[in-house]
This record gives C-alpha cells, structure tokens and sequence, in this order.
C-alpha cells in the first residue's frame, strides 16, 4: 500500500525579479493517472516551496481517499492554474519534475509486510512489531504475519515473551524477522546509583518493577503499587484518598524516619506522593550496602531509583486512561440496629439487677423497652459512605531526532472518598527535552510540576474520624430530624442534623453526616515543582563528565472551619476558623566522571563524584480566630473572627550535605566479579567534631554459569553467586538544632518581677533543651549473601538472598532525672536494632503455542527484628498512647512495636472459681480473668513466676504486628489478542490490636453504638462458654480499663489486589480508526480477601513503634473500571 499526499495543487509560478501582472494565466489539466496497486490519498493542507524563483502555496480543494487493488485513481486538478512569465518551457519542466519528484517522495511510506518467526521457524503468534521511534505497532496474526505502515529506512522492532528482542531495518516491501529465546533477566539494564548496568553484572542486591506491574494498579500513589512487587519491601497503605503509604525496605531499622530515599531522574527526596506513575520509565530498589551505600547518609533506609520517560525518534501520541466506580461494602456487620440496643439495656438492668427508668426505653419493669416519636434505625455505614468515582487520563507526546528528543505529558487524576465529600485530585504536566551539541556534548532538562488538592475530614486511626463515629453513633439517632424535639442541647427542628443532644445517654459521639458535610468546604492543596538540568560531555570513548543541577519547590495552603455543633451532647458552642500557608524548597548539584571500558577479558566500570545539597528550606504561618457571626463561606477569614485564639509563623532549619563518593566495579570474561564503593558525608545536622561520616562497602560474584562445567548444561542455564558487605548511614532522625542548647521563655518560668512592684514583670529565658554537639550518624552494617539461577532455557528464574542488618548508633532522646531542670534531652547515640531475613523472587515464562503465553511472578519476604539496645538503664519506651493507656511496647529483646498488656485467660463462671483465683481487683462472675505471670521483689523489681496477685508486673508481651512474611503473586495470560492479569497479595502472621472493640464491646465505654456479639454471645449463667464478657454497667480493672489480649487478633490475609482482562484490536482496526494500536480492559481491584480479622479491613498501617492498631480504619475497597490505551 502507497500514501500519497496530494491532490488539487496550484502551482504559482514567477520569474526571477517579480511577477509580471499582464502575463496570462495558463492552466493545465491531469485528468488521470493510472497507478497499480493500493493507496491512500490525504491532504496537505499547505506546503510553500522556494525554487529559484518559484513561490507559492499547494493548496487543496478537495479530499481524495481510495483503497483500491489495482485501480485507476483519477486525480482531478492536479497540476491547475500553472501561471509562467519568461522562460516558460524550462519553468515547466522544472516544475513538474518538482511536482513528481515530492509525489515519489510522500509515497515512500507504504506497507511492509513480514514475518515473525521462532528459532524452529515456526510463525509466532501474538508477538509485537512496532516502527521504532513512534507508536505505530501490530501484533502479528496466527502464523505470525503481519502487516504495518511504514517507510524504507524506518527500523521495525520485534518482541515476544521470551525471546530476545529484534530489530531490523526495512529496506523492501517485506520482511522476514526471526527471534532467539532470550535470557530475560541477566541481559537486562538496571538504573543504579548515578549509572547504569546490565543486570548480569550487578553484585548487589536489587529489585526491578516493571512500569506494567506498577500501572496496573489503578491508584494515584506509586508507593501503593509497589506492594507485593519487589522482594524485600513491605508496604502499609489504607483507602483514604491521597493517603501515603509506609514502605520498609528489609524491616524497620530505627526508632524514628524508617522512609526510603527516593531518586528522580537524579535528584534526592522523601516524598514521591506527588509523582505520577504513568510518568515513570525505571524503578530499582537499592537494599543492601552493596547496592546502595553510593548514597551514603541518605540510604540506611533504603533507596528507590526512578527514571522518568523521555522522548525517541519519531513523533508519538498515546492517551491512557480509566473511569470506574469504588464500592464501599457492607462496612461493619457486627453493630446492632436499634432494637437490638435497646435489648441490650435491658440485658445490662438483669445482669446488674437494678431497677430504673431509662430517659429513651421507659422504666426496666417493663418487658420490652419502648421508643420515642423520633427513633430511626440508621445504618450509620450506608449513611456515611457512597459508591465513589475513580479516574484517571494520562496524555503524552514525544518526538524528535538523532539530535533533539522531547517528552510531554498531562495527567488528571480523581479518587474520591467512599466516604461523603472526601476525595484526593492531582494535575500534573511533566516536559523533558534533550539536545545533542556535536558529537560529545548532551544537554537536557527534567521539569514537572503538580497541583494537589484533598477534601478535609481524611483522617483515621484516631478518635474523632468519620469512620470513627460510625463505630460509636446510636442506631436510634436519625440522619436528619423530621419533626419538632426539645432535646438536652437544642431545640431540633425538620432537616436538623440528629444527635447525641436529642435525649440522655445517648453516648457522647457525633453524627458522621454531618461532619462530612459541614467539611465539604474545607480545603488543602499543595503545588510541587520537581526539575532538574544536566549536561553529559563524552571526554574520550569510555570517559563521560556529566553535570546536574536540580531540586523542588513547593507551596501549601489549608482552611479548616469548625461549625457549632448544637445536635451533639457535648457540644461546640463557637464557630472557629483556621488557615495556614507555606512553602518549601531543595537542591542538590551533582557532578560525576564514568570511566566504562573493556579490555579484552576485562571490564571495568569507575565512577567518581562530587554533591552538594540543601534541604529542609522554606516557612510557615497559622492563624485561628473564633467567633463567626456567619457560617457562609465568603465569610470565612481571619478578619471576620471577633476573637484570636492563635497564630504562629515558624522558619525551617535546613540542613546542608556535601559529599564525595568512589565506585569501582571489575569483571573478568563475565565470571569473575568485584566492586568497591565509599563515601564521605558532611552535614550541617552534627557537631564539628562528628560532622563528617564515610559509609564504604564491598561486594564480589561468581557468574558460575559461564564456567564450562555449566556452560552446556540442560537444567541450569545460568548460576550467579553473590555476597556483600557495608554500611549506610541515616541523619533523619536528628534535629537539625539537636548540637545546641536551646533557650525560652513564658511567663509562668522565665519571667520576674525585678522591681519588686507587683504588677510587672521582666522577661527572662531558661534552657528548654540540652544541646548535644557529639551526636553521630546512625549507621546500618549490612551482610548479603545471595544467588541469581536461571533453569530450563531461562524459563524459570530464582532470586535469592539472606540479609542481616544491625542498624547501631540509635539516636534516642532519654528522660532526663528531676535534678536536670525543666530542660528537655538531647538526642544521643544509644540504641541497637538487628534485622534479619529472606528475600526471594521466583519467575515462570513460557510460551506453550503460538496462541497461549504465560508468566509467573512470585515474591517472597520476611524480616526478623529485634531490639538489641535502647540507652543506659533503659529497656523499654511505651508508644500508643489510648483510654487504656499505651498498649505497645518497645522492650530490648523484642520487635519493634510489640503489644503489651495483661494476658486474658478466660472469664470468670463462678464466686467460687474468683475465690480461687490470684488476687484481682474488680474480679467477679463474667469479668475476665488475667494470667499471674510475675511477682514484685523487695526492692521492687520483677521476678518470674506467680505471686497470688494480679499486679502491673503481670503485663506481658501479647502479640507482633510485624508479620512472619509477605508475599505477592502476579499471573500473566495471553491467548491470541486477549490478555489476563491476576495479581494476588497476601500477610502472614502479624496481628491486629483492635481497639475498635473497646468502643463496642463494652456497655460502660460510652454509651454508643455496641456490638451484636455483646448482646448474644456475652457471659451469662446460662453461657458459660462464652468469649464476651458480661454485659454490666461496671467498669473496672477487670472489664475496660486495661490493655489486654482480648484485643489482639491474627491479622493474617490473602487479598486478589487485582484482576484485569483486556484486549489488543488487530492493527488492520486500529488503522481504520486513525490510531496505531487500541487496547481495552476491565478492572476489578481487591475482588476479595480471606481473613480470619473480625474489623473493617486487616491491612493495616501506623507510626513505626506504634503500628497494626486498628482505631477505625479507613478500608480499603473494591473498584471496578473500564480502561483504554491508543497510541497514534
């Protein structure tokens, strides 16, 4: 097939030194032209052409468009109104060889068509053929043809699941392509720190995530799309939209920042939430000291490499994009409706047997409980929570030449809340661009720049959240009233919120409604700009200088106004408005000299560099006033509160890095491997005299599979052994001020009346925190011992590798004795943390047909973490602070985070069975018995064993949030056109402390929303089996007041996090729609999940020593979407 760009051209013609305006106009007609064969014919709106005098516009009047076999195609008006002045003859002929000579040219592009084959010659069916630099691509049919738009010259690339990738050059109208089976994962190049690499010369260890795995998640968070995808990383995310989630490379290694660095196209920051994953070309995570200690004080944490897509040869178009609905469940199912609350009073008088009148159901002598006019039976799930958009449109366009490249892209992103008026939006826009200056010179720029906006009332693992209240709001309160009470805080009218201020002992919750409606105003948003500049001068072959200078900026703004609330018994009596604003920048200046060459047999690989960075620059300000004569939102400024309650504006201590680091790698004949890495840290957080920290490490590797015992062997077709040994450093941690002593001053300490009047007062200040000018780098010591394995002509792939980090030098602020004064510790150097695991990747491929493919892709992690120190005469510091007190535990010997608390044996069944029992205040028939582990020395310490009394002494560790392992499972099927993915994660054996139980299980904890379990399987006398306790208006050391095991359940899951089926149009429909290539899917993401948790949703985050609480859990739900891919 031919292209033939044309039609109704108007040639205007004049001679040299002007247009003659008497000549006549001459016109010429082509009425037909036979041309064999199939063509399309297009427009060209209008191409000017300067020849020797010759100048005008082609112009076109009408559209021809033919797709015949062997037909004539008649081109009418052609060649119309030539105008010619002096030398007419030799004019023409010019012209007209001008004329075929651009018709010759448009017509080059026409169709090739091929073959794609296997090492057997057999036609491979499904595999992909694009025209490099653009989008154009087909895939080829069931004997492996195929047929694409193309030019000679142009390079088609060829691609198939297992086979090495192929290019070839089109120099005819057909093309024969054959393919080699390919060993996927060791010819692959990884993105490292500050260079590149083929995979099979990494003696590190690393993890790659594929952009496909990553976007096949439909979330707006590239953080969330990496659960479940590497080995060795574990993230905790919910379903708030817009929320961060909590990535741990190989366990928690502090007390304090356990945040990954990430790297952008170069530049360092620890924040990515901003980052659109469509945008995304590269991810390497870096997670040992081999891998990783280039970045030195940054990368105790772990490092995580991105690259952004940049432009190629040729011009391409695609949109991406996915519309789809989020379904919020069935949400708690174990709350009682109203009926089943009253019952339970009633079940509470006959336990307690008391006799009274209660203010809703009437007196207890009564059989039933009655209701008052205003009852509803609100379900306060369905009430709050919706069925919330999702979407998300990527468009991008890159262009260019051997010389210039470009990349542009826009995307919006939308998730909304399941619950009402929450939601998360992002724009981005991201440009890049690249220039070629001769031979040896590149220069190139990154820039994107994003605004994102969250609805306020997001919040969750706390009190006061909507999904928080839905576990402590009566049934028997309505959304809205539909009639006149006089209730205890208000006269409620019709289309008045209902609540708490209704009637007595309705508990001291709040409707969820409406907070959320009342929030629907409030407003936050933040704009982000994240670039940088490089210039890459190639020195001499193998030497390359390269220079980057980059860095962020960014700016905040939030408004929050607080509504009185007259339907709630404790109620807010003064409207209050609050806003704040700020900004924030970065930057970072690097300079790096690569040395890559090979020498024969050897390879060597140097890299040297010099950095400069700054961070942690910026400001804020606050204000809050009370006092609003309106509720309107035009009137919602500071000027309008009569009262100031406060306003504060802070400026950022920001801390300066300045570093050089060495690398080395060496291998010899592709066997023999060894590398070198160190780097030195100066930064501005420490004291002169610890300013400086050098992190080095070492790593060597044996590819044992190029040794010529293996070289020909069946079952191993390749066998890489590894090892490593370093360290990283971390300054998270630390306070950039923690080197000096602080001073303040209030008038309550510090000031004084020196005159002795009475009624004055000086200002003085006193020390508010010790300095400490000795602190020192955290510093993580790593060991790595691992393998790479590729069996059955690389169909099935093994990763492995055994890690422990021991992660000293804790930074620990202790409590200070009574005699230092009111000032506060410094951060010291004092605590030891040890983890220890297993990392393992397993990968299938293989492709059984020419129609059916498949790939298999598992990981596997576990971490071991333990407290090996934390200061001197300190064991342990408590987190989680609750109406039961802290109930985690930071002890030496221990996990991180551990629950803490009494351990419940059972409940009482008898006077005679409390009788018998260890001392334990509160104890009675029903109430729980707790295990009497410890006893109380003379001198107050703890000594094992029972002492006949329950005590604090008995507390004891109750369970682990940390789970044994994680895993994630990724399935790949394609079977002619169509594609399935399945992707599968599970956790196993870390528990949840569900404190939503407290709320619910208890009558006495608030008299709110209570669970189904406390009216029907609490104790009784005629339940003795039971696992409630009694349902009793007493409140005491043995039912509510204490951290217990009764809380702690397995939080083991295995959830389908994704299942997408889609369907790539044959390119001959593709084409007939304008596009190169067109695929479809359907979505449906957390399908379901098998659980043994009784809450809301067993993923689970939190703060590092306080985590795997469940205080009302914002879930995270199921989604269904329709999406689409175009290139043009």
């Amino acid at each position: 097939m031919y292209t033939l760009i044309g039609g109704n051209i108007a040639f205007f013609a004049r001679p040299i030194g002007g247009v003659n305006p008497m000549h006549t106009a001459r016109c010429t007609q082509l009425n037909e032209i036979s041309l064999p064969g199939e063509y399309h014919i297009f427009w060209l709106t209008s191409l000017w052409v300067n020849f020797h005098g010759f100048s005008g516009p082609f112009h076109s009047d009408t559209l021809y468009h033919s797709r015949t076999s062997n037909t004539t195609i008649k081109l009418m008006h052609v060649l119309r109104c030539m105008q010619f002045g002096s030398g007419k003859g030799l004019r023409y002929v010019l012209l007209l060889g001008l004329s075929l000579f651009f018709a010759s040219g448009l017509m080059a592009q026409g169709q090739v068509t091929g073959t794609v084959t296997g090492p057997e010659g057999e036609g491979l069916s499904g595999a992909t053929v694009l025209v490099k630099g653009t989008t154009r691509g087909v895939l080829t049919d069931d004997a492996g043809k195929f047929s694409v738009r193309a030019e000679s010259g142009d390079v088609l690339v060829a691609s198939y699941i297992g086979y090495k990738t192929q290019e070839v050059t089109v120099t005819g109208s057909s093309v024969a392509i054959s393919l080699e089976m390919d060993d996927v994962t060791l010819s692959e190049v990884v993105v490292t720190g500050y260079t590149t690499q083929r995979k099979e010369d990494l003696t590190g260890s690393v993890a790659v995530v594929s952009p496909v795995e990553l976007t096949a998640q439909p979330t707006g968070n590239v953080a969330n799309q990496l659960q479940g995808r590497a080995a060795g990383v574990t993230v905790t995310q919910d379903g708030r939209p817009g929320s961060p989630s909590k990535v741990r490379i190989r366990g928690i290694g502090s007390f304090g920042n356990n945040d990954p660095l990430y790297v952008v196209d170069g530049v360092p920051t620890q924040n990515i939430s901003t980052l659109n994953p469509n945008d995304i070309e590269s991810l390497t995570v870096l997670k040992d000291a081999g891998a990783a200690s280039i970045y030195g004080s940054r990368a105790s944490n772990g490092v995580v490499v991105i690259t952004t897509k940049r432009g190629s040869e040729g011009v391409n178009v695609n949109y991406s994009g996915y519309y789809g609905t989020q379904n919020p469940g069935n949400g708690p199912t174990n709350l009682l409706d109203a009926q089943g609350y009253a019952d339970l009073q009633w079940l509470v008088y006959a336990n307690d047997g008391t006799n009274e009148t209660h203010p809703i159901y009437g007196p207890s002598s009564q059989a039933a409980p009655s209701f008052p006019s205003w009852a509803a039976n609100t379900n306060w799930w369905d009430a709050s929570t919706r069925n919330a958009r999702i979407q998300n449109h990527d468009v991008s366009l890159s262009g260019g030449n051997q010389n210039a490249k470009f990349f542009a892209a826009l995307n919006y992103f939308e998730q909304q809340g399941i619950v009402i008026e929450t939601y998360s939006r992002r724009f981005s826009g991201r440009f890049n661009s690249e220039f070629k200056i001769k031979d040896r010179v590149t220069i190139g720029e990154n820039l994107t720049i994003t605004h994102q906006s969250n609805g306020r009332g997001l919040g969750n693992l706390e009190e006061g959240t909507p999904i928080d209240w839905i576990y402590r709001q009566q049934s028997i309160i309505p959304v809205y009233m539909d009639q006149e009470v006089q209730g205890i805080s208000h006269y409620f009218r019709p289309g008045d919120y209902g609540g708490t201020g209704l009637a007595p002992r309705l508990g001291n919750g709040s409707n969820p409604v409406a907070i959320a409606e009342r929030d629907k105003d409030d407003f936050g948003f933040n704009v982000r700009a994240l670039g940088s500049l490089f210039a890459d001068v190639k020195i001499m072959d193998g030497l390359n200088f390269r220079s980057t200078f980059g860095g962020s900026f960014g700016m905040f703004y939030y408004n929050d106004y607080t509504f009185a609330t007259y339907e709630d018994a404790e109620n807010v009596a003064t409207a209050a408005f609050q806003e704040g604003a700020g900004y924030n920048s970065d930057f970072v200046w690097t300079n790096t000299l690569t040395f890559d060459r090979d020498f024969g047999a050897h390879s060597v690989l140097a890299v040297a560099g010099y950095e400069a960075v700054k961070y942690g620059m910026g400001r804020d300000m606050f204000g809050r006033r009370a006092g609003y004569f309106s509720d309107a939102v035009p009137f919602r400024t500071l000027n309008n509160g009569a009262t100031i309650v406060n306003a504060t504006s802070n400026l950022y201590t920001p801390t300066s890095l300045v570093s050089s680091f060495v690398r080395g790698d060496y291998n010899y004949d592709n066997r023999y491997y060894v590398s070198a890495t160190v780097r030195r840290d100066a930064s501005s957080r420490f004291g002169e005299n610890s300013r400086v920290g050098v992190f080095p490490s070492f790593t060597a590797a044996w590819r044992v599979g190029q040794e010529d015992f293996l070289v020909d062997n069946t079952l191993i077709s390749d066998l890489k052994l590894r090892g490593g040994y370093g360290t990283m450093g971390s300054q998270l941690n630390l306070d950039p001020a923690n080197q000096f002593f602080l001073f303040g001053g209030d008038a309550g300490t510090s000031f004084y009346d020196l005159n002795g009047t009475g009624n004055s007062s000086l200002q003085g200040f006193r020390p508010t925190r010790i300095g400490n000018p000795d602190a020192q780098w955290e510093t993580n010591v790593t060991t790595n011992i691992g393998f790479d394995a590729a069996f059955f002509d690389n169909r099935l792939e093994l990763v492995f590798d055994w890690y422990t980090k021991r992660s000293v030098d804790l930074l620990f602020a202790p409590e200070l004795p009574g005699t230092a004064g009111a000032a506060a510790a410094p951060a010291v150097n004092i605590g030891e943390m040890l983890n220890r695991g297993i990392d393992l990747q397993l990968i299938y491929r293989n492709q059984f047909s020419n129609d059916f493919g498949i790939e298999l892709n598992g990981v596997f992690t576990t971490y071991n973490n333990e407290i090996i120190s934390i200061a001197d005469g300190v064991d342990f510091f408590d987190a989680g602070d609750s109406r039961i007190g802290p109930f985690t535990r930071n002890q030496v010997g221990m996990p991180v985070s551990s629950f803490f608390g009494y351990q419940v044996l059972g409940l009482f069944q008898s006077d005679a069975e409390v009788s018998a029992a260890p001392t334990q205040d509160g104890a009675e028939p029903g109430f729980f018995q707790y295990a009497d582990l410890n006893g109380v020395g003379a001198n107050g310490e703890v000594i094992p064993g029972a002492d006949g009394q329950i005590t604090p002494e008995d507390r004891t560790f109750i369970g682990n949030p940390n789970p044994d392992f994680t895993y994630g499972l990724n399935v790949n099927l394609e079977y002619k056109g169509f594609d399935l993915t399945a992707f599968f994660f599970g956790s196993q054996g870390n528990e949840i402390f569900n404190y939503t139980k407290w709320w619910t299980d208890f009558w006495p904890s608030f008299q709110g929303q209570k669970s189904i379990d406390l009216l029907e399987n609490s104790w009784t006398p005629t339940n003795p089996g039971a696992t409630v306790p009694k349902a009793s208006n007493t409140s005491n050391f043995s039912t509510n007041t204490e951290s217990l095991s009764y809380y702690v359940e397995d939080g083991s899951f295995l959830r389908l996090k994704n299942l997408q089926l889609g369907y790539n149009f044959p390119a001959m429909v593709a084409n007939k729609l304008g596009m190169s290539n067109l695929r479809v899917y359907i979505q449906g993401t957390n399908l379901f999940t098998i659980t043994n948790y009784s809450g809301l949703d067993p993923e689970i985050s939190g703060g590092d020593t306080s985590f795997g609480v469940d205080e009302g859990n914002f879930p995270v739900v199921q989604q269904y979407l329709f999406g689409v891919n175009i290139g043009f």
